[in-house]
């Protein structure tokens, strides 16, 4: 019996005076906060832990935990920092966070921290970006309508429309029928340049931006300027039954061009027997210049002329103002015969009389 007491208290005696570990005593919990403060972040947002110590203790190391496993990436790993940083958050760094401290010289390691959870989100999929009408190249003055459409996301908060400096233009509300519009009413010339949207979704106060869309360009161009019309002769005088050519040339290029000449304000079509026209280049095409021959001048022949084109910008033909006129004279043989005695009968006449007056006064 005395043999069974003493080996009691021998045992409690070696409990007693064994080292403590870490294990067996505990410091009160730190705190943990996290900032910027949200329970939604993006995929590459930035934060900061920071675990706080209570007063007075003075702990040698910091470790931060996520779903109950030490976070201990390089940019995390500060032995003696009680604050953590997430330089990039990516989806897998969504958890449960939670800090705690040790302190060496009294070999003990505090309780956890209270539970911050963190959730990331990937940035969603990008719309479509349309206009209405969809062309290459738009006028001065024309409407046009750029639509954002999300790839079927419930619950869009909104949308924002970006130019080609990535600078943030307007933002709108979706629209009943899905998406959002932005709408020029007439366009300018500093409306021209590229365009991109994005749509987000509002999670827990903070703003789930999607991926940008394909960038759509606008090219806008002033109306059609005034052609230049020319002829062949350049006086305008032409005998009759010779062959005359009108030139209408545009100052700039297009894709699709179709050009027009006119007489006395009528259009003159090709192929009326009284007016035998071969108009070169009078079709649709890309050239910037367009000849009206006549192969043989006549009375028909005579008046003022004009011309005029049309382009193909966006899907209609846009006309552009007439050239200045230019005016053709036709003469005939006997007109011609007539002009050529008097002027030639002019001519001998005033140097005959030059030989007389001469040859007489000296």
């Amino acid at each position: 019996m005395a043999l069974t007491c003493l080996l009691s208290v021998l045992a409690w005696l070696q409990i007693l005076t064994r080292p403590a570990s870490p294990a067996d005593v505990t410091s009160p919990a730190p705190s943990l906060t996290v900032s910027p403060k949200y329970s939604t972040y993006r995929v590459g947002d930035s934060v900061i832990f920071t675990c706080l110590k209570p007063t007075g203790d003075q702990p040698t190391q910091f470790q931060l935990l996520r779903d109950g496993v030490e976070v201990d990436s390089p940019p995390t790993k500060i032995q003696l920092s009680q604050s953590y940083n997430l330089p990039s958050l990516n989806v897998h760094d969504s958890g449960s966070y939670q800090c705690r401290y040790w302190i060496t010289e009294q070999k003990t390691m505090s309780n956890l921290s209270a539970p911050i959870t963190i959730n990331v989100y990937d940035r969603p999929p990008p719309p479509s970006l349309s206009a209405d009408p969809a062309c290459p190249t738009y006028l001065v003055g024309e409407q046009v309508t750029l639509s954002c459409l999300d790839p079927k996301i419930r619950e869009v908060t909104g949308y924002r429309f970006y130019n080609e400096r990535s600078r943030e233009i307007s933002t709108h509300a979706p629209d009943p029928s899905g998406g959002a519009k932005l709408v020029f009413l007439a366009l300018h010339m500093a409306d021209a340049g590229s365009y991109t949207c994005k749509y987000w979704k509002a999670e827990s106060g903070q703003e789930i931006l999607s991926v940008g869309s394909q960038p759509f360009s606008v090219s806008v161009l002033e109306p059609p300027p005034l052609p230049a019309l020319s002829v062949d002769p350049p006086s305008g005088v032409i005998k009759e039954w010779l062959p005359l050519h009108i030139t209408c040339t545009a100052p700039r290029g297009a894709r699709e061009r179709r050009f027009r000449f006119y007489k006395d304000g009528a259009e003159l079509v090709p192929g009326k027997r009284w007016f035998p026209i071969n108009a070169m280049g009078s079709g649709t095409g890309t050239r910037n210049f367009s000849v009206l021959s006549i192969p043989r001048a006549g009375p028909d022949s005579i008046g003022e002329f004009t011309c005029g084109y049309e382009e193909k910008v966006c899907r209609r033909w846009v006309s552009s103002p007439r050239s200045l006129a230019v005016n053709v004279t036709v003469t005939d043989d006997q007109v011609f015969l007539l002009r050529f005695l008097v002027v030639g009968g002019s001519f001998f006449l005033i140097n005959g009389l030059i030989f007389l007056i001469s040859h007489c006064c000296l």
